[in-house]
C-alpha cells in the first residue's frame, strides 16, 4: 500500500472518531426540550420565575403544582428507562437498561418534591455523573435528568418538572436517587 492510501485512510478513521465523539458530546449534554413537550406559557412563567419580583412567588407556583398531572415527569407513559454514566462514547458501551422496580422506583423519585430541596447552585451538565433516560413503548426518548451526585447534589430535567423544585437534592433524596442508581 503506498503512503497516500495509508494516509488517506488514517485522516479518514480520525475525522470518524473526531465526529462520533462530538455526536455523543451533543447527544449527552443537549438540554434541549423539543422532542419532548411543547413548553407552554405557564411552564415559561415557571422558568422566568420572580413575578413581580416577589422571591417568593416561584416556590408558591411550583408548590400548587406538586401534584398536578399536567407537569408530573415525564408527561407520558414510561415503558423503559436507560441510565448512563456521562462519559464520552464509553457511556455508550456501559449503559444500563434498568429493572422494572428500578423503573417504579425512578418515576417516584422524581415525582416527589421531598426527594428536592430549594437550593440553587451554578453547575453545568457537563458535571453531570448520570444521565437518565426515559423511553415510551415506541422506544422514543420522552424525556431526561442529569443528575450530579456528589459535586453539588443537583438535578436537572428535560421536560421540566416543578415537583423537582430547582433541582437540588434533598439529604435524603441524595441518598435515595444512590441506592436507586447503585442497586
Amino acid at each position: 500500500m503506498t503512503m497516500n492510501k495509508k494516509t488517506l485512510k488514517t485522516v479518514i478513521l480520525l475525522v470518524g472518531v473526531i465526529s462520533i465523539y462530538f455526536i455523543d458530546l451533543h447527544d449527552r449534554l443537549s438540554d434541549s426540550d423539543e422532542g419532548f413537550y411543547e413548553m407552554t406559557f405557564v411552564e415559561n412563567e415557571y422558568r422566568l420565575g420572580d413575578y413581580n419580583n416577589d422571591p417568593d412567588y416561584p416556590k408558591e407556583l411550583y408548590k400548587r403544582n406538586f401534584e398536578n398531572e399536567k407537569y408530573k415527569f415525564p408527561r407520558t407513559e414510561v415503558d423503559k428507562i436507560i441510565v448512563y454514566r456521562n462519559l464520552p462514547i464509553v457511556s455508550r458501551l456501559t449503559r444500563k437498561i434498568v429493572t422494572e422496580q428500578q423503573r417504579t422506583e425512578l418515576e417516584i423519585f422524581f415525582n416527589t418534591p421531598e426527594n428536592f430541596d430549594w437550593n440553587e447552585t451554578t453547575w453545568t451538565l457537563s458535571e453531570s455523573d448520570y444521565i437518565v433516560r426515559f423511553f415510551n413503548a415506541q422506544n422514543i426518548e420522552i424525556g431526561k435528568v442529569w443528575i450530579c451526585l456528589n459535586r453539588c447534589g443537583m438535578t436537572f430535567s428535560s421536560p421540566f418538572s416543578p415537583n423537582m423544585k430547582f433541582g437540588s437534592l434533598s439529604n435524603f433524596g441524595l441518598e435515595k436517587i444512590e441506592s436507586i442508581l447503585k442497586s
